[in-house]
């Protein structure tokens, strides 16, 4: 009985401990706030809101005046801005509204919100209430007037932001479209129909409208001029439930109506057919039937129907005579996360002839660990005149609107094409600087901004219609941004008329937020480095930097910490590794150390090292160093071998060179991974012996099986990360050894150390059945392992969450107790200890 009381004292007196800890950490946190990446600007850059996030005094909205060096600060609860020129400020939170007159300092609340609008040019605001009613206010809180019976719907009320709000309402058993300033309403529109959508033109000079009426088997697009009169200038009918879309060419003259019908499969209770040439397979809701298209012009009011073949798609290329027309998914078959642009054509309207374009594909972003692609594979000219595609995704050919090919840009690793404003050049970003075509003498030339650097134009313009996009500068200057990836150091430098200004000067610290007016004049920056919170920042004048506001964050300790960077050679690349100190590093002693791998980091040297900043899940940086660990994030590539091979080998030679620091004890060193790190974890757990523990969390851990799984996440098969993540760029029947020799499963009885898995049940994007079967085979072999399957969460846990919280803790226990020899951990205990159970 007295052994049994010992036992019970000694387990509370663990527990208590253990509580202790954990609350010590999290009271630690908690006290440190952090500027967020949540920045909001006036059009001229004046003001500038900015969230604050703190766990002590939540979070918050601070709005800064650029123009007196920060002097004028609002604070504001946290909430989605919209600034009224350069004067108010609007902040909606779920259904509460503030409004702000940043001249006064007056403020107004509401409450019970629906939505809420600015209209810039008449300096007055809207709000949409739950009671159905619009009230309008001038900015001095001053209600002007309102509406009421106003349809709600979000789809039943449009504004250009400038000067007019439209809305439908019900009157007399009839619908109505109003037009408000504020000041005046005018009925515009009135029908018997009910409204099924309304919407204003990317132009904002027309009003659409889809009417629906029980009684007739097709809908109706009404098309209404905008403003206070709404004239009607087009009426035509479309299919019952059609999805009505207006494309805007040469910004208005002419626009590309289609009007689609969405695909309802049919569902049997009984059993799904899946059949092996379905290019959807499970994507029915993509499909559209009944498709019809015109091209309209409405200075003429001029309709025109456009004859393609059943089934076929048209898209916009910016011209009102010709159009790009293919028919979707030909020959997809989920090789590509996306279906490819297969058998295009480029459609002559007056001649009602094609062109054939062949096969398009979309060019590979160099300079990253997987080819990432860019998002369209036509880029178009404002003018209409011309666009470049890709046939092989590598190379650009230009072509005339007609579909004429004019000439094969004979140069790799040229990336986002951006037209200039008169549609004579071609800018092209690259990991190689920027790049001039002049499409005047079909020439390229090298700018020589950012010469060996990543060059990427900020300022450009980019309007998406499927696969195409119109691409180009709204000025004749460039804003490029220029990115040295080795030094991870970043510079802007402004470019017209054969010049070039640089604005802000290469700096090491990390800026995620720049902004700037209409003219690019003024600049304003949020920076950050490892070291030193985010902070607000002007460069009203070139290469001259003054604080704003820094949120009055405190975090001297930030200031203690030490970063190496170490460079070494693997999978055929230059690579490199950022090693962060223990805050309180003591010469005299050795330190473990932990290895966090996922794919490249020396991007992520600069970023800042908050204690609250828990991704990837689990891995609480700040917090380790503040424990007495090394932290080092190497990078990895994956070279011929493989993804799991070239893993290893990027692992080992980081660690060779890592190790050359006499204070990391070789013993005592960690590796840890999620999602794709998860995979690289297990497969390095499987094949070396220089870590004493391991984490893996939502990683793949047998790439055949999961090579032939299907997602339900993302509604197709995963063929396709094999040919951008994975880089195998084949497939298991045709490269069996390098699948084989890649795959973790296979050699999951060569793990010699403790592996710590974990993984959501609801996670979609990697199964758990991945962390299942990894843990299976360890457990058949008797390996030391503990696998944690969390009832809640995703593939990621935000930060808070239970699943969060829980997981934190227990990474720190899992480190404490196999590199820092922390034995008293119950739960590991229960694996370690043979008896324990």
């Amino acid at each position: 009985m007295k052994n049994l009381f010992k036992l019970v004292l000694l387990l509370g007196l663990h527990i208590t401990y253990a509580r202790q800890q954990n609350d010590t950490v999290d009271t630690w946190r908690a006290k440190f706030a952090s500027l967020s990446n949540v920045v909001y600007q006036s059009e001229n850059v004046n003001w500038i809101g900015i969230r604050k996030v703190s766990k002590q005094h939540g979070d918050s909205i601070f709005v800064v005046n650029t123009k007196n060096h920060g002097k004028t600060v609002y604070r504001i609860m946290n909430s989605q801005l919209s600034f009224l020129n350069e004067e108010a400020v609007l902040g909606k939170q779920g259904q509460k509204v503030l409004f702000l007159n940043l001249i006064t300092a007056k403020t107004s609340d509401f409450d019970n919100v629906m939505d809420v609008y600015a209209l810039q040019d008449q300096n007055r605001f809207a709000i949409l209430s739950n009671d159905h009613t619009l009230r309008l206010y001038d900015l001095s809180g001053k209600q002007l007037s309102e509406i009421a019976n106003v349809d709600n719907k979000f789809n039943l009320v449009a504004t250009d932001s400038k000067n007019t709000i439209y809305l439908s309402k019900q009157l007399d058993g009839k619908c109505e479209i109003v037009a408000t300033t504020g000041t005046r309403q005018s009925v515009i529109y009135k029908t018997a129909n009910k409204i099924r959508r309304m919407s204003l033109t990317e132009s904002g000079k027309h009003l659409c409208v889809v009417e629906t009426n029980q009684d007739k088997d097709q809908d109706r697009l009404t098309i209404l001029e905008a403003g206070k009169y709404g004239k009607k200038v087009l009426e035509l009918d479309i299919p019952k439930n059609a999805v009505a879309k207006l494309t805007t060419i040469h910004n208005g003259g002419s626009y590309l109506i289609s009007a689609r019908v969405e695909s309802e499969p049919q569902k049997d209770a009984l059993v799904e057919v899946w059949y092996g040439n379905d290019p959807y397979v499970n994507q029915h809701f993509k499909m559209f039937t009944g498709q019809h298209f015109w091209i309209w012009q409405p200075k003429d009011n001029k309709l025109q129907n456009i004859p393609v073949p059943e089934n076929f798609d048209v898209r916009s290329i910016n011209n009102d005579r010709y159009f790009l027309t293919y028919l979707p998914r030909l020959g997809h078959n989920f090789l590509t996360s996306e279906p490819k642009l297969n058998g295009a054509q480029i459609y002559d309207l007056k001649l009602n002839s094609h062109m054939d374009l062949g096969d398009v594909k979309l060019v590979k972003r160099i300079g990253k660990e997987w080819p990432e692609l860019l998002n369209n594979p036509i880029y178009c000219s404002y003018d209409g005149r011309w666009f470049v595609a890709s046939h092989d995704g590598i190379k650009w050919t230009l072509y005339q609107a007609n579909g004429n090919k004019v000439t094969t840009i004979e140069k790799s690793g040229l990336e986002q094409p951006v037209f200039s404003s008169k549609s004579d050049h071609i800018y092209f970003e690259s990991s190689d600087g920027l790049w001039d075509f002049d499409l005047k003498i079909k020439k390229l030339t090298a700018l020589g901004i950012g010469t060996g650097k990543t060059a990427k134009i900020k300022n450009y313009t980019l309007k998406i219609d499927g696969f195409t996009a119109i691409s180009y500068l709204p000025t004749d200057r460039l804003l490029v941004e220029v990115n040295d990836q080795d030094e991870n150091a970043i510079s802007y430098q402004l470019f017209g008329g054969g010049k070039v200004l640089q604005l802000i000067p290469a700096t090491k610290n990390r800026i995620y937020k720049l902004m700037y007016d209409p003219s690019m004049t003024s600049f304003c920056t949020v920076e950050e480095n490892f070291n030193i919170p985010p902070a607000l920042y002007s460069y009203h004048e070139p290469n001259k930097k003054t604080l704003l506001f820094d949120g009055n964050v405190k975090d001297s300790g930030a200031k203690r910490i030490k970063q190496e960077i170490y460079r070494y050679v693997a999978a055929g690349k230059n690579l490199s590794g950022i090693l962060y100190y223990p805050t309180n590093f003591d010469p005299k002693k050795k330190y473990p150390m932990i290895v966090r791998i996922y794919d490249m980091q020396r991007h992520l040297s600069n970023s800042y090292l908050s204690p609250n900043k828990t991704f990837p899940d689990g891995f609480q940086l700040r917090t380790l160093l503040e424990r007495g660990y090394f932290v080092y994030l190497p990078d990895t590539m994956v070279g011929e071998e493989g993804p799991g091979l070239s893993a290893l080998e990027c692992v080992h030679n980081a660690l060779d060179a890592a190790l050359k620091n006499p204070f990391i004890d070789h013993k005592k060193i960690g590796l840890c991974g999620q999602s794709y790190g998860g995979y690289k974890t297990d497969f390095i757990a499987t094949h070396s012996k220089r870590f004493a523990a391991y984490i893996s969390g939502a990683g793949i851990s047998d790439i055949i099986n999961n090579f032939y799984s299907y997602s339900y996440e993302w509604n197709k098969p995963l063929y396709f990360i094999y040919n951008t993540v994975y880089q195998m760029g084949t497939n298991p029947a045709n490269d069996k050894e390098r699948y084989l020799e890649n795959n973790p499963i296979l050699s999951v009885e060569r793990v010699n150390a403790p592996m710590l898995l974990w993984t959501s049940k609801k996670d979609r994007t990697v199964i758990p059945s991945q962390t299942m079967e990894f843990y299976i085979g360890l457990r058949r072999y008797k390996k030391d392992v503990v696998a944690l399957f969390y009832h809640g969460g995703n593939h990621s846990f935000p930060d808070g969450t239970p699943e969060q919280i829980d997981l934190g803790k227990k990474v720190l226990d899992w480190w404490d107790y196999f590199l820092k020899d922390k034995k008293d951990v119950p739960w590991i205990n229960k694996q370690m200890k043979k008896d324990a159970l």
